[in-house]
């Protein structure tokens, strides 16, 4: 039987996991996930739970739901690849042999050696970040967020609309707001930042982080109760840089293939589909067929702006307000059918929506 192990949980990892688990009855294989935690992270919602208006159990749905007898979970912490023994060491003595291994552990923060971003910002990565947010804002008065990309940009505008007595400052290098997209729907972000009374500075990099204040390169301090850094992530580094081929092979490795925020981050649409094809690519390894390579197409981008507002912008062409927020529903509907049977699919769904009205 071949052994095939896939390292993390996330968009890229459940991708590859089911669509290996289409061929598990046809040829013999293992498929096994590895993850830190035993439930899969809808990162999209992560603001919502600092902002305490989206529950917890939303975001975190548990691995039991989404993967069957087909495909094996085992929770730990990864501590060490050995690529020539082709074993991953886990936490308390554990070790697994694969054939052939996915690597798809994710991002982490960056600080880009930002003196006491580290030791004294709150991440908005995990679930465990958004709860520690959520915690630390209940006797907050002054608020400053550190990066005006997706993240910093949603995060500001539902804690304008959740939490109206915050003094919240939005902090971002370059003079664009979320400069990612077009000028559209940069535009129409920081009408809403601006409409939510945050303090927005466009321009300025952020030079030190004391546990009092914030100090920018322009000189200028601004005092805080809670920091909160979204100004960057790179690539998980426990195999080092990665370096892949088209076909998302890692350089050196016929056996090893990346996908996901490990070999670049970026939408999670863009991880799903490098995680369904280093699937494919596995199998196709397997049977000495030619790899598929990968290629992705963004059709857009969706920004939620608020409670029941969002902005979708596909080229010049883009929708602003609840319509866009009802797309952005349905777009977590088609998610949760992507990786949930049916039933399941609907009645977390449902539940999700309820709890929004709560």
């Amino acid at each position: 039987m071949v052994s095939i192990v896939i390292l993390g949980g996330g968009f890229a990892g459940v991708k590859a996991a089911l669509t290996l688990k289409s061929k598990a009855k046809s040829i013999d294989i293992s498929i096994l996930v590895i993850d830190k935690n035993n439930f899969h992270t809808f990162t999209p919602s992560l603001y919502e739970v600092a902002t305490s208006e989206e529950p917890q159990r939303n975001v975190g749905i548990p691995f039991k739901s989404i993967f069957d007898k087909n495909i094996d979970f085992i929770e730990g912490n990864i501590e060490k690849i050995d690529t020539e023994k082709q074993k991953i060491f886990l936490d308390k003595n554990r070790e697994h042999q694969y054939n052939f291994l996915i690597f798809a552990l994710g991002s982490e923060n960056a600080d880009f050696g930002i003196e006491g971003i580290k030791k004294y910002s709150l991440p908005m990565k995990t679930l465990e970040d958004a709860i520690r947010i959520k915690h630390a804002l209940r006797n907050a008065k002054k608020v400053i967020i550190g990066g005006g990309g997706f993240s910093g940009t949603e995060l500001a505008c539902e804690l304008a609309t959740h939490k109206n007595n915050l003094d919240i400052t939005l902090v971002q290098g370059s003079k664009i707001l979320l400069k990612e997209v077009g000028d559209g729907v940069s535009n129409l972000a920081r009408k809403k930042v601006e409409e939510g009374n945050i303090n927005l500075i466009l321009g300025e990099h952020i030079k030190r982080v004391t546990k009092e204040k914030v100090e920018l390169d322009g000189g200028r301090t601004f005092p805080y109760d809670v920091f909160i850094w979204t100004g960057g992530v790179k690539p998980n580094n426990l195999l080092g840089k990665i370096e892949v081929k088209e076909n998302l092979q890692i350089n050196n490795f016929t056996n090893i293939f990346a996908a996901g925020d490990a070999v670049s981050p970026g939408v999670a649409r863009r991880a799903i589909k490098m995680g369904e094809i280093a699937a494919w690519n596995v199998l196709r390894n397997m049977e000495g067929r030619t790899p598929l390579p990968f290629s992705y197409r963004n059709i857009g981008y969706l920004v939620p702006l608020g409670s029941h507002f969002a902005t979708f912008a596909m080229g010049r062409y883009h929708i602003s307000g609840l319509p866009a927020y009802i797309l952005q529903q349905l777009i977590l509907l088609r998610y949760l059918f992507e990786i949930l049977p049916f039933f399941k699919a609907v009645k977390r769904f449902i539940k999700f929506e309820s709890d929004l009205k709560v």
